[in-house]
C-alpha cells in the first residue's frame, strides 16, 4: 500500500512525497528527504514571488516619476497657481477700481488680499507668471488633491486636513479671537463676557465656537452657518456682539460706527494662519515655501500686506492688528 505525505506551502506550492516501505527506505529517511524537497520548492517559489513584487514596485515608481512634482511643474510651465478663496483679507476680487496699494492683476481680474499679493511676490522670486484659481474654503482640500492649484494661503492646519493635504511648517502669522461690540459694553475678559449676559454670535462648528465654549461656558451663544446673517443680526440689534477672529472683526467693524474690537483677557488663545499644499515626495516646493514665508514674516512683508488690505477698507493704520506671536 502506498502512503503519501503532503506539504502545502505558504506561497501556494504543494509538495507530495510517497512514503516507501521497501527495504532500506525507512519512513523517517523518506520524510526527511521530502522535507528537503519541500524547502527547496518553497525557496524557489518565494524568490519568484518576491521578484514579481519587486518588478511591480519598480514599474509603479517609474509611473509615479512620470507625473511632475509641484516644483517641477512650476518651473516647466512657468506658472504659479494660487487659490483665490473670494474672502476678505485672504483673496477677493476688486469690484470698484481703486488706486490704493495692494492690487494684483491676474487671470483676467484685479485681485486683493494677502494670497494674491504674497503669490505675486513668490512668482516674481521664481521668475514665473502668477495665476489665481477661483475656489472656496470648503473645496480647498479637493482642489489641492486634484492639482487645480499649487498653494492656498490662510488655510489653518488641523489634524483632519493634515490627513489629506500637507502644510508649510512656518505659519504666516498668528491670530486670536476678537469680539465686535458697542463702545460702552465691557467684554475685556472671558468673565466680563459672561457677566454682560450678551447674546454673542459665533460661526458654527468653528475654532471660535470651541474657544468661547471652553473659556466662557456661561455665555449665551448664537451659532450661525452663514457669516452674512450673523453680521445682519448684529446690525439689527438681535445680537449684542459678534465673535470671530480679531482680523475679521476689525474689518467688519469698519461698517459699524461706535463699535470696538476686543481680544478678551485671560487664557491666551492663538491660531496659526497656515499655508496648504499637496502631499508629495519631492520636498523642494515645501522647503522653498518654509524659507520664503519665514523670510517675509521676519522682514515685515506679511505685516505690510495685512495693512494694505485694511487700508483698502478704510481702517486706520493704528487699528490694524499686529502680527501676533505665541509666548
Amino acid at each position: 500500500m502506498k502512503a503519501y505525505r503532503v506539504w502545502k506551502l505558504s506561497v501556494g506550492v504543494i509538495v507530495k512525497c510517497r512514503l516507501s516501505n521497501e527495504p532500506g527506505y525507512g519512513v523517517s529517511l523518506v520524510t526527511k528527504t521530502c522535507k528537503t524537497l519541500a524547502y527547496r520548492a518553497h525557496s524557489a517559489a518565494r524568490a519568484f514571488v518576491l521578484a514579481a513584487l519587486a518588478g511591480v514596485a519598480i514599474a509603479g515608481a517609474a509611473v509615479a516619476q512620470t507625473t511632475p512634482s509641484t516644483w517641477e511643474r512650476i518651473h516647466s510651465e512657468k506658472v504659479l497657481r494660487v487659490a483665490g478663496t473670494n474672502s476678505e483679507l485672504w483673496a477677493f476680487k476688486e469690484i470698484a477700481p481703486s488706486d490704493m496699494p495692494g492690487a494684483v492683476e491676474a487671470s483676467g481680474a484685479r485681485w486683493r488680499g494677502i494670497g494674491p499679493n504674497l503669490g505675486k511676490i513668490l512668482a516674481d522670486a521664481l521668475n514665473v507668471k502668477l495665476e489665481i484659481v477661483d475656489t472656496t474654503w470648503g473645496t480647498a482640500v479637493a482642489g489641492l488633491q486634484a492639482n487645480q492649484f499649487d498653494i492656498i494661503f490662510g488655510f489653518d492646519p488641523t489634524p483632519p486636513r493634515a490627513a489629506a493635504v500637507d502644510f508649510v511648517p512656518k505659519e504666516l502669522f498668528w491670530y486670536g479671537p476678537g469680539v465686535l461690540v458697542r463702545e460702552n459694553v465691557d467684554v475685556s475678559s472671558w468673565k466680563a463676557i459672561e457677566d454682560q449676559k450678551l447674546e454673542v454670535g459665533v460661526p458654527a462648528a468653528s475654532s471660535i465656537e470651541y474657544v468661547f465654549t471652553k473659556h466662557a461656558p456661561n455665555a449665551k451663544l448664537a451659532k450661525f452657518h452663514n457669516f452674512s446673517e450673523m453680521i445682519a443680526a448684529f446690525q439689527t440689534g438681535r445680537l449684542g456682539a459678534i465673535a470671530t477672529t480679531n482680523t475679521s472683526a476689525t474689518l467688519i467693524g469698519v461698517k459699524f460706527p461706535n463699535t470696538k474690537v476686543v481680544m478678551p483677557e485671560g487664557p491666551k488663545v492663538l491660531f496659526a494662519a497656515g499655508t496648504g499644499i499637496r502631499k508629495e515626495v519631492d520636498p523642494r516646493w515645501r522647503s522653498f515655501l518654509t524659507t520664503a514665508i519665514m523670510y517675509y514674516n521676519q522682514n515685515g512683508t506679511i505685516q505690510q500686506l495685512l495693512s494694505d488690505v485694511f487700508a483698502h477698507r478704510g481702517v486706520e493704520t493704528s487699528k490694524v492688528p499686529p502680527i501676533l506671536k505665541p509666548d
